[in-house]
């Protein structure tokens, strides 16, 4: 790494300083007979301030960047405030966001290449994936620390014949049955997966008999338009387009109890390596999102410009601050512990893992039901 004359300067004024303050030690040792083991701990002092002007010295331009996957999502969007809030200098670390599409983030991450060191991602999908992305069991991709909770997923479709399910009929099997008689665009191994099936239980109908097509969300949206789906699934990017093509909410995840969580994912080997980074990134993340939604009016301009640049859906701050409310943002480490980390929480990771893995075992994807993710542990004192 190349240094600039003034880190250069300052790192040999740091040692200039270890030297002179040895001198002066050797100088008082003779003079008043001070101990050898006394000079030994004042020199370990000197050289570890030193060593802590030395860092102070770097900022972070300086550092290896963290390589940062995100999708353009009015969501995940709210990260691009971190260079706006001069976050990088408040927790020591440079970061460089590299906009991924959502299918394709976890190859990204699991790839022993150099695309992404750390990522935004589905625990949902990485429960449901997580036996194909490790199969390198020494350095297996984890699911880190929650970031936010989606809940506002679901099913739109443009065939008016279509039933939409609301919690007021969805304990009805005719309609149920009727609904599920449709043809789906879903993506395999994820909550809209779960959703269907979830339905066909309640209702006696085995998988094999739906007539789903796996498919990526924005061709299963343009093949719903067109008419050779009848619903599809949609995140609330897709869901906020349809809307505007005069298309349909027929079934949502509320409607079904159900929700994602998004979080952090990345390789262990990543993790162990530059966890330091990683966890500022964490902290990162929760004062961006405090900054947007503590005053969407004036706060969402960042988040606009990025999504205006990058996302299929351009929103406006009205289909923005919409598209907001169908999910939770966590105001600190200590709510996202309550509410999300915690086993009884509001949305516990513990549960929907578990009502995941079940599901998984069920519809034969796994043998054994995965295990939950591990979260670290952050300090929520600590900036």
């Amino acid at each position: 790494m190349l240094f600039s004359t003034k880190v250069l300067d300052a790192q040999a004024n740091a040692r200039l300083k270890v030297i002179a303050s040895f001198l002066c030690m050797l100088i008082l040792s003779s003079c008043r007979g001070a101990k050898v083991g006394s000079e030994q701990a004042a020199l370990q002092a000197s050289s570890q301030a030193a060593s802590s002007t030395e860092k102070a010295s770097l900022n972070p331009s300086q550092l290896t960047p963290l390589i940062v996957g995100i999708s353009p999502y009015q969501d995940i969007a709210q990260i691009m405030n971190y260079k706006k809030l001069g976050l990088e200098d408040k927790y020591g670390v440079k970061l460089e966001m590299v906009t991924l599409g959502w299918d394709d983030i976890p190859p990204a991450v699991a790839s022993n290449g150099r695309t992404v060191d750390i990522a935004f991602g589905s625990l949902v999908e990485w429960l449901s994936k997580k036996h194909n992305l490790n199969t390198n069991g020494d350095d297996p991709v984890l699911f880190i620390h929650p970031a936010y909770v989606f809940r506002g997923g679901g099913f739109i479709s443009f065939n008016k014949e279509m039933p939409e399910l609301t919690k007021e009929n969805i304990n009805d099997p005719v309609t149920v049955k009727k609904f599920l008689s449709y043809k789906f665009g879903i993506q395999k191994n994820n909550q809209s997966e779960m959703m269907i099936y979830s339905l066909a239980r309640k209702v006696g109908i085995a998988p094999k008999d739906l007539h789903t097509v796996d498919t990526n969300l924005n061709d299963s949206l343009l093949a719903c338009e067109q008419g050779s789906l009848d619903a599809s699934f949609a995140g609330l990017t897709q869901r906020t387009e349809a809307l505007k093509r005069h298309g349909r909410i027929v079934l949502t995840m509320d409607t079904l109890g159900l929700a994602d969580i998004t979080g952090f994912i990345c390789k262990k080997s990543t993790f162990d390596s530059r966890r330091k980074q990683i966890e500022s990134l964490i902290r990162i993340w929760f004062d961006c999102s405090n900054y947007v939604t503590s005053d969407l009016d004036h706060h969402s301009d960042t988040t606009l410009a990025y999504l205006k640049a990058n996302a299929s859906t351009q929103y406006t701050l009205k289909e923005f601050k919409e598209a907001l409310t169908q999910e939770y943002f966590p105001k600190s480490l200590s709510e996202a512990q309550k509410e999300i980390i915690a086993s009884d929480g509001k949305y516990s990771i513990p549960r929907i893992s578990k009502d995941v893995g079940q599901y998984l075992v069920e519809v034969k994807t796994v043998k054994e039901p995965p295990q939950p993710p591990t979260i670290i542990h952050l300090d929520p004192l600590l900036k």
